[in-house]
């Protein structure tokens, strides 16, 4: 891709005209055409070979979420700045018309991407809550008048390079003026079939028993997914009262009962997380990923006894499952921060 020019995002427009491009593009698709919008999806990221992958993105939302989507390439190390702008729209059959989200696409270089706030807020639409999906590593020197619109900040903490520096950019960011910014982690949205899989392993009297009496965790997570399962254990942690005791040689937690739990986390190939094993006493509780499948077995053993495997839906992987399921949601992920507190020194 040339540095002058990203081929394949729509029409170029002058950035002072888009709004009147965008109302020439709509007249200009008569009757069988009607533009939608939920919401405001800004997506910023600064690797300009991901400007074709996130268009994509955004057209495979469109189809199940109507959005003005805005998409900002930034540069700010590049020695030249300038801004510029392009406009297309994404469609789809519903019946006998075609529903229509509309994009605008920014390329920031040099020090126009210090006019972030201002180019992009002129642009939301008005009546729309704004998400804004964070896909660079985030900037050390909090822009308040930025996070200041931002209603919901979704981001991925699996692709962190410093997950420490940058969880606790995020917690200042959520802590701005009234708190505001719900904060959205993709990594969260990866494991909440997880999660639920997991709770569907202890609901019978027996299992939920052995539950407050876990011996040792065993995690198989894909490579550069530790985050991943460390927030899976986060969440075990911060439901059951357990309390990391990091300082005296492997980590472990303090159960309420006073009992230690073990764990270890393995890299392995595969989804992010394929296989979890949980030990109580004799009992055996795993939770095992099916190779190519969309699906959990889940198998509980204790002795004198043997649950044939259960089949339970699995995680999704991709980014846009990802982000519809997190747009789904209105709420605030109060889990999620005690999750991430009972793990935060293991990062």
């Amino acid at each position: 891709m040339k540095t002058d020019d990203i081929e394949g995002v729509g029409l170029p427009v002058e950035i002072g005209k888009i709004d009147r491009e965008l109302v020439k593009l709509w007249e200009e698709a008569g009757e069988t055409k009607t533009r939608a919008s939920h919401i405001n999806l800004v997506l910023y990221f600064e690797d300009r070979t991901q400007v074709q992958a996130n268009t994509q993105l955004i057209a495979d939302i469109a189809t199940e979420h109507a959005c003005r989507a805005i998409l900002i390439l930034a540069e700010p190390g590049a020695s030249e700045s300038a801004a510029k702008a392009w406009i297309n729209a994404h469609c789809h059959l519903a019946g006998k018309r075609q529903i229509c989200s509309e994009q605008i696409t920014f390329h920031l270089t040099g020090e126009t991407t210090q006019a972030l706030p201002s180019i992009v807020f002129s642009h939301l639409d008005s009546d729309l809550p704004p998400c804004l999906w964070w896909l660079a590593p985030f900037q050390r020197t909090i822009d308040e008048q930025l996070w200041s619109w931002v209603d919901r900040l979704v981001f991925d903490s699996a692709r962190w390079e410093d997950p420490p520096a940058s969880f606790e950019i995020i917690r200042k960011i959520g802590a701005l003026g009234d708190g505001r910014t719900v904060l959205g982690d993709l990594n969260w949205a990866r494991i909440l079939e997880t999660r639920i899989a997991i709770a569907g392993l202890f609901d019978h009297a027996m299992a939920l028993e052995k539950l407050s009496k876990l011996e040792t965790i065993v995690i198989d997570h894909a490579p550069g997914h530790r985050t991943t399962a460390l927030l899976l254990i986060g969440w075990l942690a911060s439901r059951l009262g357990w309390k990391l005791q990091p300082l005296l040689g492997k980590p472990f937690f303090l159960a309420p009962s006073g009992a230690h739990v073990q764990f270890d986390l393995a890299e392995k190939p595969g989804p992010s997380i394929s296989r979890c094993l949980f030990t109580s006493g004799a009992c055996d509780f795993l939770l095992k990923h099916c190779n190519e499948r969309n699906f959990f077995e889940a198998t509980v053993s204790c002795p004198g006894s043997q649950e044939h495997p259960r089949i339970i839906k699995s995680g999704r992987e991709k980014p846009a499952d990802l982000l519809l399921s997190e747009l789904s949601r209105g709420s605030r992920h109060g889990h999620y921060r005690h999750a991430l507190e009972a793990i935060l020194p293991l990062l």
